[in-house]
């Protein structure tokens, strides 16, 4: 039974989210409370999986208060609600909460989300996959020209140019950004030589993913590895995440979780990297026995660690307290059926990127899952989307 924290300083919406929450009593236990402070005490007094606050409230409004839960319980899930739909909010919210869930309340939103964290829960707390983590000389920190460009994002004075001016203090990361955007795949006229422009051309959250997945990527030494080609894996994850993406935009999915696509396409694979540099020999191992026996890596993580990189990418994301839709489709980018979450998400998209970009490879598309969902009879358009999708520079 986990437990949920509904905040609300309007009584009878209050009451309405306790009336709805009894569809979830045999998952969720709800608790109520009519202010940041209250909500704090209950905090205090016992441990919840979700705070879902309204963002408008007297005295500590709802972003001060997931601010403190995110300081004070960051493995509590954080969902705001608000009177606002406009994305720039949502994402200046990314430092608090996990999810924006605009007015008129969404409970199939809100369910979609609660069936993310019973299923991420179980799976990142799974011991083997703990252990694995624990072997790691050192997890990486949270990226700090990420945060950066996110608190420049929620400045009043944010600009293109000012973002541009923090993407290019990393010659590597400004590398990266300019490779993204002279890509075919982004369909430009001309090539782009100019970070400004480059940021202008890919837009602020598809930047802020990228440096995000770049920083991550450039905090490992996989060298030691001679049979692991980082370069190969950068040059996947790029086009993993921009056929994510690609596909969440031909579902007509929102930004916010389209951006979540993207993020995770770059990011999924990074778990391979934290086994490279930490345990080279034991992953060589894995990349040997998938050679000899024909089967996925994952597969072969599993008889030699107990747990995958997936589950190892996922549980670094999930301790820097990403959004829920990104560590899932980490997490399960190749056993989507292992998500409670039985519809189209950013799951989707990345399993489906993933599997198409090692398509004449071993990499599986899980069938079954796509046609739970009712997803099944669009892969052959995502298929034909796939093969006009090409990442590499032009030239």
């Amino acid at each position: 039974m986990k437990r949920i924290l509904f905040v609300e300083d309007n009584e009878f919406l209050l009451e309405l989210y306790g009336v709805l929450m009894t569809e979830e009593r045999d998952r969720w236990e709800t608790s109520l409370a009519s202010g940041g402070e209250a909500a704090l005490k209950l905090l205090q007094q016992s441990a919840y999986d979700a705070v879902v606050s309204d963002m408008q409230m007297p005295g500590m409004n709802g972003i001060e208060l997931l601010t403190e839960v995110r300081r004070c319980y960051p493995q509590c899930s954080r969902i705001i609600i608000s009177g606002s739909s406009d994305q720039a909010i949502a994402a200046a919210l990314l430092n608090s909460t996990h999810l924006f869930i605009s007015k008129p309340f969404d409970l199939k939103i809100l369910k979609s989300t609660l069936a993310r964290i019973s299923s991420l829960d179980a799976y990142l707390q799974d011991q083997k996959l703990r252990r694995l983590a624990g072997q790691m000389r050192t997890l990486p920190t949270f990226p700090t020209l990420y945060l950066e460009i996110v608190r420049e994002i929620e400045s009043q004075k944010s600009s293109i140019q000012s973002i541009a001016e923090i993407v290019a203090q990393d010659p590597g990361i400004t590398a990266k950004v300019l490779q993204l955007a002279n890509s075919a795949a982004l369909g430009l006229p001309q090539n782009v030589r100019d970070p400004v422009e480059a940021v202008q051309q890919l837009g602020l959250t598809t930047v802020r993913s990228l440096v995000l997945s770049a920083q991550v990527y450039s905090s490992f030494a996989p060298g030691r590895l001679k049979s692991f080609s980082a370069g190969a894996l950068w040059a996947h994850l790029m086009k993993c995440g921009g056929l994510a993406r690609t596909i969440m935009r031909l579902e007509h999915a929102d930004h916010a979780e389209t951006e979540d696509a993207f993020a995770a396409g770059m990011l999924h694979d990074m778990g391979k990297l934290m086994l490279a540099d930490a345990l080279p020999d034991e992953f060589a191992n894995a990349l040997a026995l998938a050679s000899a026996e024909n089967i996925p890596l994952a597969q072969a993580e599993m008889e030699i660690f107990g747990a995958t990189h997936a589950g190892l990418a996922a549980y670094l994301l999930g301790q820097w307290g990403l959004p829920a839709a990104m560590v899932e489709a980490v997490a399960f980018h190749h056993s989507p059926e292992k998500s409670d979450l039985k519809e189209f998400s950013a799951l989707t998209a990345v399993h489906v990127a993933n599997a198409l970009a090692n398509e004449g490879g071993i990499e599986r598309l899980n069938l079954d899952y796509l046609k739970e969902i009712g997803a099944a009879e669009r892969l052959q358009d995502w298929r034909n989307t796939a093969k006009g999708l090409e990442m590499e520079p032009r030239t």
